[in-house]
């Protein structure tokens, strides 16, 4: 664990930012994140949720370094909400990923573009298109879209089965393919060029900084190699085992403010420091 002081932060949303009940940005949390933007350090999100509803948040929050989305497929500009890296499934791993999921009677989302399609629509669909201003689009056969080179290829199912269904798609693609299941009932396969530390490490180049620069605050195991990464990594509210492990701290969950908190507490003991480069 790095001492400090640190230079940059990155942050899942959540469950670490945000509850997953609703998606109000506390006004603890927004002066918290504004003190530490107004003092020019990077404040990054670093999130599987797909490019639209994670830039929405990023607004709210008042983040001002690059956006990290999709389990690190993707990066986008801080200011223009423009592409900056996207990594994208080939078309063979994009199929097998689809047909080992209907294989498995998965309830399957095809994410090509910030689109999601769908073979059908169910009421956890429909929620998770109102909560992320998603569109859906209703496919017969999702198999085509292996062509456009999706960038995830989501399973999801009962969380009892679904731990099975990971080490089985993972043995299947092998190298070919990014791993997540960064909730209990999710399966994303995404290109092996993603994954959060990956985009982390290229994030760091380009700020010209390291990663025992870095605080790292996150919950699911979709965050576990970034809380493991970072110079200093936190665990969060309701984190799993495995990521609490890992980290070197442990803080209050998002309704009980752990991340305003701490940033409060690190500005106050100069425990962050302006590197220069936004």
């Amino acid at each position: 664990m790095s001492e400090g002081p640190f230079s940059a932060i990155v942050s899942d949303i959540d469950g670490t930012l945000l509850t997953r009940v609703n998606d109000r940005v506390s006004d603890q949390l927004k002066a918290a994140v504004g003190e530490i933007t107004r003092r020019g350090i990077p404040f990054s999100l670093s999130t599987g949720r797909m490019r639209r509803s994670a830039w929405k948040v990023h607004r709210e929050i008042g983040a001002n370094a690059t956006m990290i989305c999709y389990q690190g497929a993707m990066a986008v500009d801080a200011e223009t909400n423009t592409l900056l890296r996207h990594k994208r499934l080939d078309e063979s791993t994009a199929f097998a990923a689809i047909e080992f999921f209907k294989g498995r009677g998965l309830d399957i989302r095809v994410y090509v573009d910030d689109d999601v399609f769908v073979s059908h629509q169910n009421e956890e669909d429909f929620d998770y298109a109102q909560r992320n201003s998603a569109t859906l689009v209703q496919v017969d056969d999702l198999f085509p879209l292996a062509e456009r080179e999706p960038t995830v290829v989501l399973g999801i199912c009962s969380p009892r089965e679904m731990g099975e269904h990971v080490d089985d798609v993972t043995r299947l693609l092998g190298s070919s393919a990014e791993i997540t299941h960064s909730l209990p009932h999710f399966c994303e396969v995404g290109s092996p060029r993603a994954g959060k530390v990956r985009a982390l490490r290229w994030l760091a180049e380009r700020y010209e900084l390291e990663p025992s620069d870095y605080i790292a605050f996150g919950d699911g195991l979709g965050d576990l190699e970034m809380i493991r990464w970072a110079g200093r990594g936190y665990a969060v509210g309701d984190a799993h085992p495995m990521v609490i492990e890992a980290a070197d701290e442990y803080l209050a969950g998002p309704e009980a403010g752990g991340v305003a908190g701490e940033l409060g507490r690190l500005s106050g003991v100069g425990g962050l420091r302006v590197h220069g480069i936004l």
